[in-house]
């Protein structure tokens, strides 16, 4: 295969931000075309980076048989898009939150495998080389058993829940379009902080350690949203570990925002700065291993996503941030609202 012919269904803020200019920059990538519900905006933006066909029909850009296919719309009408691009013989990136729904990320997930296609979800995080390496040391036994891990993930998006999107120009230069108001600000569309963001914090998590929650606890918060603005969770695993996260919206723009996990084993424990690319690892034999700092263009991985769709469909690597990684995910989430709403422990599903 010369290069992976790529559809990308959705063409508002993050598309046009992120994934067009790195696949319209990838000299292996091969975008065939786009598609969006507002078929002016596919066809601006089409004709803005040089695709050839635009539709407002997904329907028709699946009929051309793309290889891979970029899911990158609004939260809660991420399943019927993947389900469509997979049964339509085509590998998938969609982006995070992967669903909102724990039985619908199940049944994706089942469905890539049944069809043998890729499901990647968009969480950059797992692409820096701190997270391989922290990832490949935990799971050579470096750390021993991890028995308790901290996450924090401070970010500045107060606003977005309060349905005022129009600073993104502030914060995301190169985009067409703002984000929509009600994507991050109304509950039934997979808004506030839990969908949005605890979503990285704890896929990132989850991705290092290959911790399994089973309990989880949580408590949830906002001032002047209908969504919530920041999050407590608390979770135990089968065997016996814990951990925490804890998440907000709520930093005021133009501050440093927090952005990192400690986690703790038998055999060391190590620090990891998402924010400052630092990474830190103390093992209690007396070793010390302090990793050179990312670079500021290297914390976050923009094109990252949309570049390993186009790696794997050629066969150069596997799936890094998996469909099993997004829909464990998502399960955690849910048990994080539904504990929040009800005051109860809730018990995860196997």
């Amino acid at each position: 295969m010369a290069n992976a012919r790529i559809g990308i269904i959705g063409t508002g803020w993050w598309a046009t931000h992120a994934h067009l200019p790195s696949l319209m920059s990838y000299p292996d990538a091969e975008v065939i075309g786009v598609a969006d519900i507002d078929g002016e905006r596919a066809r601006i933006t089409a004709e803005k980076f040089g695709v050839e066909r635009a539709f407002a029909d997904h329907h028709e850009l699946l009929a051309l048989e793309p290889d891979g296919v970029i899911v990158v719309t609004p939260h809660h009408t991420h399943y019927r898009l993947v389900k469509d691009a997979l049964l339509a013989g085509s590998d998938v990136m969609v982006e995070k939150p992967m669903v909102l729904d724990p039985a619908e990320a199940r049944e994706l997930v089942a469905l890539a495998k049944s069809q043998r296609r890729n499901l990647h979800i968009g969480y950059p995080f797992p692409f820096t080389r701190h997270s391989r390496l922290l990832r490949k040391l935990i799971a050579d036994g470096a750390l021993g058993d991890i028995v308790l891990t901290s996450t924090l993930f401070g970010t500045i998006v107060h606003d977005f829940y309060r349905g005022n999107t129009n600073v993104f120009g502030e914060i995301h230069q190169g985009a067409l379009w703002a984000p929509g108001t009600e994507t991050y600000s109304k509950a039934d569309k997979g808004g506030g902080q839990l969908y949005t963001q605890v979503t990285h914090a704890a896929s990132h998590l989850f991705f290092l350690t290959g911790l399994q929650p089973r309990t989880v606890a949580a408590f949830q918060g906002a001032r002047d949203t209908e969504v919530d603005e920041w999050d407590a969770i608390s979770f135990k695993t089968a065997s016996g570990a814990t951990g925490t996260v804890g998440s907000t919206g709520s930093v005021g723009r133009g501050s440093p925002t927090v952005e990192g996990h400690t986690i703790f084993g038998t055999r060391g424990h190590v620090q990891i700065d998402i924010r400052t690319g630092l990474l830190d690892v103390t093992f209690y034999d007396g070793r010390e291993l302090v990793e050179p700092p990312l670079e500021p263009e290297e914390r976050y991985p923009l094109y990252a996503t949309s570049r390993q769709l186009v790696d794997t469909v050629l066969g150069r690597s596997p799936a890094v941030a998996t469909g099993a990684l997004g829909a464990l995910t998502v399960e955690f989430l849910d048990a994080a609202r539904r504990s929040a709403t009800t005051g109860q422990f809730v018990e995860m599903s196997e």
